[in-house]
């Protein structure tokens, strides 16, 4: 076990997000040199994973005690959404290894160092819509058998965390941690928008589980493991608020590299059939790229406000109540769709000239329609969510809040 030479302070987290991005914004063009490739093999390029993984992206999410960064959700975020800039699809990935992190790290110690005992960069994928089936052996180890759909970043992972149904109604669901050697991917991941984020099916079939590999999924979300570990405050983190509201922050760098895109078009592109020989001139221009930025101002304060509550509830190792979650995805559905629109009136600005397969805001543009349609992020549930929370409501339609 090597350890990380950050600490857990406030300061140092700081210190660690600051680096973080540096190291992310050093790799936007890498990422966005092989976005167009990832998305013909709709997955992550080799090489862009290659750099991710070398640069540190792919251990966002593993234990300090382990030689990872630990990172807060504030830091996740900001640093996924540097790397969303270069490629959606490079940025969703290294979201989804940093949740599956979260979830390998709130194992015993036995699970963690399979995970990152000989490789702290080891990526872990999941899945975490309850699904498949377990059988219980007499020593407690689970035989796991199903298939997860949505995997994303697979093809470049060591692990991939899935959630099994509850053999009965009055049970929770369980969380079970699988090589990926052990699992079979079907080719399902055909689609318009986030091709290279390689979310494919895995299947598993009869794969024994050791106990020390599995969580009650329950526990995990009513926060029953958050100081298994001591000096890791991330692991009080309310699961289902965070794993919901990190989906947000690819987007936030979507709709980022989509107004520095059109910003660069507006200062040289002519607008046709007018007398504008540069975009910039135009007051209709300048008003849309205003309301443009502003909508993506908004999407960040709204996203990065929940991702500081996050925060420092897990640093009180306090849970959030239900009214703070409620708010929180409220945040999310926001900063999605504010994103979404915002990039809807970039690729206004620009016309028809944005959809040549050879401009990449028309990747943006449906990278960003496709992951703001998440079924964590749904505004509209998102509101009714908020709304009954601030009636006073009890029951709630879904528990992931």
């Amino acid at each position: 076990m090597s350890q990380s030479p950050f600490a857990s302070s406030p300061a140092d987290e700081a210190d660690v997000r600051a680096e973080l991005k540096g190291a992310a914004a050093k790799l936007v063009p890498v990422l966005a040199g092989q976005a167009e490739q990832g998305e013909r093999l709709r997955r992550v390029s080799d090489d862009a994973a290659r750099a991710l993984r070398e640069s540190g992206m792919f251990r966002l999410g593993t234990p300090r005690a382990y030689g990872g960064f630990g990172a807060g959700v504030r830091t996740s975020m900001e640093v996924t959404a540097e790397l969303a800039r270069g490629d959606a699809s490079a940025g969703w990935i290294a979201n989804i290894y940093t949740g599956g992190g979260l979830i390998a790290s709130m194992m015993d110690d036995r699970a963690r160092a399979e995970v990152w005992g000989q490789d702290r960069d080891a990526a872990v994928a999941a899945s975490l819509t309850p699904s498949g089936s377990a059988v219980t052996t007499e020593g407690g180890d689970l035989v796991v058998s199903g298939r997860w759909g949505w995997a994303s970043g697979i093809d470049h992972a060591r692990w991939v965390a899935v959630a099994i149904a509850p053999s009965a109604a009055d049970q929770p669901p369980s969380i079970a941690l699988v090589p990926v050697e052990d699992v079979t991917v079907e080719d399902t991941w055909h689609v318009a928008g986030m091709a290279g984020t390689g979310s494919n099916t895995v299947v598993v079939d009869r794969v024994v589980v050791p106990a020390h590999r599995t969580l009650n999924m329950g526990g995990v979300l009513a926060g029953a493991y958050a100081t298994r570990h001591e000096g890791e405050p991330r692991n009080a983190v309310a699961v289902a608020s965070m794993l919901a509201l990190t989906v947000v922050a690819p987007m936030l760098g979507m709709a980022r590299a989509a107004l520095d895109l059109t910003l660069a078009t507006a200062a040289r592109k002519p607008m046709s059939l007018t007398v504008y020989e540069r975009l910039a001139d135009s007051p209709s221009v300048q008003l849309a790229l205003a309301d443009a930025a502003s909508l993506v101002d908004t999407a960040q304060l709204h996203a990065y406000r929940a991702a500081d509550d996050l925060d420092q509830a897990a640093a009180e190792t306090r849970q959030l109540t239900v009214a703070e979650r409620a708010r929180i995805r409220m945040d999310t559905a926001v900063a999605a769709t504010r994103s979404r629109e915002a990039v809807d009136r970039l690729v206004s600005v620009s016309g028809a000239s944005a959809f040549a397969l050879a401009n990449p805001l028309q990747r943006i543009w449906r990278d960003l329609g496709t992951a703001s349609r998440h079924g964590v992020v749904n505004p509209d549930l998102g509101r009714e969510i908020y709304g009954r929370s601030l009636l006073g409501i009890a029951e709630q339609p879904t528990f992931i809040i």
